[in-house]
């Protein structure tokens, strides 16, 4: 049932995404609570697993990283749309192994309702970031993805498990973590013709208000 209900919110959160950004205060709102319920998902969940797991050397792929994006944007020979979509593969790739750790965590009755209500944004973020950049049909590809490595970790249990657990794995996942934050930081204040909104916008009290709900999500969490 939590395995129906985790691919459910994932589906569904699309539909909300689209529905809220219809006007300008609910945009501000899933703009706060995406940002911040992702956030707080790298930094509270995939970082401390990965360097959990892969030990000190996941600090040395965690800073790669987070330098990797600017690099990346920086170089001469790779346009900035490239660069973009290849960071915006790697944040995806990411949050799929991801979904092999959650799947796990669903089998647990108390961190269940808390994996489940995340999916929420997390599907609204990868439409958000894949959608633009490589079509409708990547992005429900993604979706289908982490919908399979879910039900992989969910149905199969201690071989996923061991393979959560391969240091390697962790590495590559303090690697990801690190430009999820490039993603965060600087990708969700971007709308989709390429124009970046005004940094008052942080200042409205739409987009404080998703900050405080996403808070909540996470504290419940």
């Amino acid at each position: 049932m939590n395995f129906i209900l985790s691919t459910l919110a994932l589906v569904l959160s699309p539909f909300i995404y689209a529905v809220g950004r219809r006007s300008p205060v609910t945009r501000q709102i899933l703009d706060g609570f995406i940002f911040i319920t992702i956030a707080g998902i790298v930094c509270v969940n995939i970082i401390p697993e990965a360097l959990e797991i892969g030990g000190t050397v996941a600090i040395a792929f965690l800073a790669v990283g987070l330098v990797f994006p600017f690099v990346i944007e920086r170089l001469q020979s790779i346009s900035h749309r490239k660069a973009h979509v290849f960071i915006v593969i790697l944040a995806g790739l990411g949050l799929v192994i991801h979904a092999s750790i959650d799947g796990i965590a669903l089998l647990d009755e108390v961190l269940a309702p808390a994996i489940i209500l995340h999916r929420i944004p997390i599907g609204m973020a990868i439409w958000w970031s894949v959608r633009p950049s490589f079509g409708t049909r990547s992005a429900v590809t993604v979706f289908a993805l982490i919908i399979g490595a879910t039900a992989a970790a969910y149905f199969l249990g201690a071989p996923i498990i061991d393979l959560a657990e391969v240091r390697g794995l962790a590495w590559f996942q303090a690697f990801v973590a690190g430009s999820l934050v490039h993603v965060v930081a600087f990708g969700i204040s971007a709308d989709h013709g390429g124009q970046v909104e005004p940094a008052a916008g942080f200042r409205d009290w739409g987009y404080r208000t998703g900050i405080l709900v996403g808070l909540f999500v996470l504290y419940n969490g």
